[in-house]
């Protein structure tokens, strides 16, 4: 006998025409203008986690007569709007059991949403505990983006950073504070990091990317499951190098950043024998510029607030979990978000 309880994020209201609507994460709210206290009686049998062998008998004592025939369909159609959920009786213990507690709320989060249990959830940690993802540049965007894979359980992180801290990263850059300047921001992040999940393992590579260090670079990459791009040098190549990291290591790729100071770009995730490479999608304009050029390209220095650096590591997080457990499709293959935070608007573009 299939039991259930409420959606996580379900909420109910009386509105003020008297009406019930109930709704959870992502779906259309349904609303009764009829037989509000039956519907409302049958959400708290469910709330308080009765057995369904006895609904009928419930609502009897209440005055409300419904076969098992209607009853069932009424369930059945609140789980097909995601209102109600199987129970999972276990959930709690397998949780502990893998010693998942500190993952409780986004293994339960899965759960929310339509065709999934947090079975699904338990099964997508499993996946980011037995990943590896590649960092290259841990300043602005890839401090919040080391932060967050760390936080979410991921085993192994490859930090890629040739930096050490300054007065000016402190403002915008989360993993370091004043009392880290003069110090290489890769060692500050690994401890950083550490405190945020003591299971993690970290490694380093202590130098910028260059086009001399490829190789090194792809062997140090090794068979990562990711690899994120969030370095902002070379100016006029580190995409492209990153591009040919991808290749040579058969290890996908995602870019994003904040520019033109209210704007921020997402994608395109880049997968070796199954995507084009950035080099076809959009051709390195820049590949040809003279050594005059390349030095003043070279007087670059990133101009940026922390909270864009916040909302785009973010956004990036998202295609990223999405990309490793599987659970919906990427949102940025072949493709590429661009957000103005100046308007909120929203443009998507093909590639």
């Amino acid at each position: 006998m299939v039991n259930y309880v409420l959606n996580t994020s379900f909420t109910c209201n009386i509105t003020s025409e008297n009406t019930l609507f109930i709704s959870v994460a992502g779906m259309d709210g349904i609303e009764y203008t009829e037989n509000i206290d039956f519907y409302s009686s049958i959400l708290e049998l469910i709330n308080n986690k009765y057995p369904k062998t006895i609904f009928i008998q419930k609502l009897k004592e209440k005055g409300f007569l419904i076969d098992n025939d209607e009853l069932e369909n009424l369930l059945l159609y609140w789980k097909k709007m995601n209102i109600i959920k199987s129970e999972e009786a276990e959930i709690d213990q397998i949780i502990k059991n893998k010693n998942y507690q500190k993952y409780d709320r986004q293994i339960k989060n899965f759960a929310t949403l339509p065709n999934l249990t947090a079975m699904n959830g338990i099964k997508y940690q499993d996946k980011l505990a037995d990943c590896t993802i590649t960092i290259v540049g841990i300043g602005g965007v890839g401090s919040y983006v080391a932060y967050g894979l760390a936080a979410i359980g991921i085993k192994q992180l490859n930090l890629i950073e040739g930096d050490i801290v300054e007065l000016s990263n402190t403002s915008r850059q989360i993993l370091y504070l004043e009392k880290d300047i003069g110090f290489p921001k890769i060692n500050i992040a690994e401890k950083k990091l550490l405190e945020i999940s003591s299971s993690i393992k970290i490694n380093k590579f202590n130098e910028f990317v260059s086009k001399d260090n490829l190789d090194q670079i792809v062997q140090f990459v090794g068979e990562s499951d990711l690899i994120i791009q969030c370095a902002d040098t070379p100016r006029d190549s580190i995409e492209y190098l990153i591009d040919e990291i991808s290749e040579k290591s058969n290890v996908p790729w995602l870019t994003f950043a904040p520019y033109a100071f209210s704007k921020i770009f997402l994608g395109p995730l880049i997968i070796p024998n199954v995507t084009r490479t950035l080099s076809e999608m959009i051709p390195n304009i820049s590949k040809n510029n003279s050594s005059v050029v390349k030095r003043i390209n070279n007087n670059f220095s990133p101009t940026i607030m922390d909270p864009y650096n916040g909302i785009a590591a973010k956004m990036a997080l998202i295609e990223v979990v999405k990309f490793i457990t599987g659970y919906t499709k990427s949102s940025v293959i072949d493709q590429r978000i661009v957000l103005d935070t100046e308007t909120w608007e929203i443009e998507k573009y093909d590639l």
